[in-house]
Parts: C-alpha cells; structure tokens; sequence
C-alpha cells in the first residue's frame, strides 16, 4: 500500500487491425439502446433519471449524430472513412466497431491518450427494426402515445420557433404537457398539465403557436393512427445575461431536459479549477490541501470520478488506508471497474449476514 501513485490520463489506444467492414451493412439510421464506458464501467449520468438518447445516421462518406428524436435541430456531422474495423473520423478520433450485421452494432470510442474508462461503448440497433417493433406493440390502437423509439419528427427547430414567437417576451416559467396531433383532423391541440407558476399570457402564446404546427409534422408511417400524443416540459428563463426558452420532447421530466445539455459551465469550470489545484497539491506533497481540493471538485461535478481516485491516491500518501478503501468502494458502487478492483486487491472486504 506504501506505492506513491496518483491516476492520469497516459494511455495510448492501439489500432487493432482486422478485416474491412462490410459498408452496406453499416449505412442507415441506428438508434443507441445501451451505453456503458470501454472497461464495461457504468455512464455516470449528468442527472440521476437522465437517458441519453441519440440516432446516428450513416451515409456513404459522412454521419449524423442527432440527439433529439422528435424535432429537426441542428445535428452533429461529421466525414469518415473505413479503415479495417475502425470509423475514422479524424486523425484524433475514430470508433473501433465491435459488432456489425444488418441489424446490430456495437461501437467503442479511441482517442489518443485516454484511458478505457473515459471511453464509451455505444450499442445501437437498426431504426427499422425498432419502428416494426413499436408499430406491433400498438396494432390494435388507434392512440399512440410516441417514445423516443417511436415518434413523428417536428421538421424544423421546434425551440427556435417558440423563442421566435414570443417576441423576446421571455419570463421564467416552466411548463409540463402535451402535444395532440390528430391526424383525421389535421390539427393540433396542446395541453398544459404543470405549471410552477400562473402566467396566462406566455402560456397561450407557447399555446397557440404549438396548436398551429399540424403542417410541421411528419407523421409518414403513421397514418393509420387517430391521434398521437407527445409529451414536453418546457424551462423558460429570463436573467440579466439569458433570456430564452428549452423544450424537451417525448418526456415529461425536466431533469431529461437539463440534461439534454449536459453540466453547467459553472460545473465544469469549476470542477476542473479545483481538480488542477488538487493534482498540483499533491505534486507538492499537500496531501491534506489536496483531499480538500479533490473533494471540492467531486462535489461540484458529480461525474468527475478521477477526483475521487486521486483523493484515495492522496489518504494512500497518509498511510489512511480505511479512508482509501472508502473511496474505492465509493468508485465501486458508481459502477466503475478500476475502483472495484482497487478495492478487491487492497481492502478486507467484511460481509455481514441479514
């Protein structure tokens, strides 16, 4: 236990060299059903009940990654080519395929320089296969409720258009509720469920404008229903440096929405700040000003889980070995494997009887 040591990011990925994909397999749209990080360590969500959703669309020479399955916004592109088994994006970045058939694909991130656990595995399946799948489950319905599965897409920037409406008219106020397409009619009718607060004149603004978008849905494929329902929340703010509005769809969850995008700057900016502080700390034999750096940081960005490796580096440092083991078996319950195996080669594990 005596070891100095302290986590850094000094791996390099090599290129594991295998046959030449089969690209007719690879192009189409796929939809993300798992993701976990390289070393099979669980995705620290951003938001405890937060789910990630994305579709990535492969064409011949570029992809698309779409993070937001009911409404046209403005997706992620980026140009490739197959080399082996791997997806080369750039010269820094590139996907190593790990399963490819016509209905399945696994996908593992490789960037110079990084570790297995800050890498993710991405499973995804053919979109068709689960829009068949969705379409069974409702045969007998004529009401569909859409899932982020299975849902019309709004064919413009739905968010861009409700702040273009409101006329710069923004006030903080948040809204739960739902979005009727009903197809024999060719209207809309929204409902409102939640509010945090009355405010008569932006809520019919937010609904009127939303009852007038039956033109703007794609409901291809989804004729045979007599209405769709799509659920939203909505988080509109006005501060001294933000005035605008964030919709989320196919959710009634505002947490969904905050986490659409991602940690905060202040998150990041902050937890990064004391990260630096608790690595130079510790280069200085500061292991006390260290923990306290390190602890700052994993309480401002929850998801920065290195802090946590380094702060057990640090009480290894103090000979506090009990303290160590709790922040390994801390790592362990968050799902990562790196802590789980720290904390099998290093603690007297006591297991008690119910």
């Amino acid at each position: 236990m005596g070891k100095r040591h302290i986590i850094l990011i000094l791996f390099l990925i090599p290129c594991i060299g295998l046959a030449q994909l089969n690209k007719s397999n690879l192009l189409g749209s796929w939809v993300k059903i798992k993701t976990e990080m390289k070393d099979s360590s669980y995705l620290i969500p951003v938001y405890p009940d937060y789910i990630k959703h994305f579709e990535m669309v492969f064409r011949d020479n570029d992809y698309d990654t779409d993070y937001y399955p009911a409404q046209k916004k403005d997706n992620s592109n980026s140009k490739y080519k197959l080399r082996g088994n791997r997806i080369v994006a750039s010269k820094h970045f590139a996907y190593e395929v790990e399963k490819l058939n016509k209905d399945s694909l696994i996908i593992v991130e490789q960037m110079k320089g990084v570790e297995d656990d800050k890498l993710k595995r991405h499973y995804l399946i053919k979109k068709a296969n689960i829009n068949l799948t969705e379409k069974q489950k409702h045969i007998s319905s004529n009401h569909l409720i859409a899932n982020p599965y299975y849902t019309p897409q709004f064919s413009q920037n739905l968010e861009r258009y409700l702040n273009r409406g409101l006329q710069k008219t923004h006030k903080s106020l948040s809204l739960k509720g739902t979005i009727n397409i009903l197809l024999k009619d060719k209207k809309v009718r929204t409902e409102i469920t939640y509010r945090d607060k009355d405010d008569p004149f932006r809520e019919g603004v937010i609904v009127n404008l939303l009852n007038e978008t039956f033109n703007f849905w794609d409901v291809s494929g989804f004729e045979n229903y007599d209405s769709i329902a799509i659920n939203f929340v909505i988080i509109m703010e006005k501060t001294k440096t933000y005035r605008g509005l964030n919709i989320g769809l196919l959710t009634d969850s505002f947490t969904q929405l905050r986490g659409l995008y991602g940690l905060t700057y202040e998150q990041i900016r902050d937890g990064n700040k004391y990260f630096n502080l608790g690595l130079s700390s510790f280069q200085k034999d500061k292991f006390d000003e260290a923990i306290k750096y390190f602890t700052k940081s994993f309480e401002i960005n929850h998801t920065k889980v290195d802090a946590l490796y380094n702060r057990a580096a640090c009480y290894v440092q103090k000979t506090e070995y009990l303290k160590a083991c709790y922040d390994w078996a801390r790592l362990a319950e968050l799902g990562q494997k790196r802590g789980e195996k720290l904390l099998k080669e290093n603690c007297v594990i006591e297991k008690t009887k119910n």
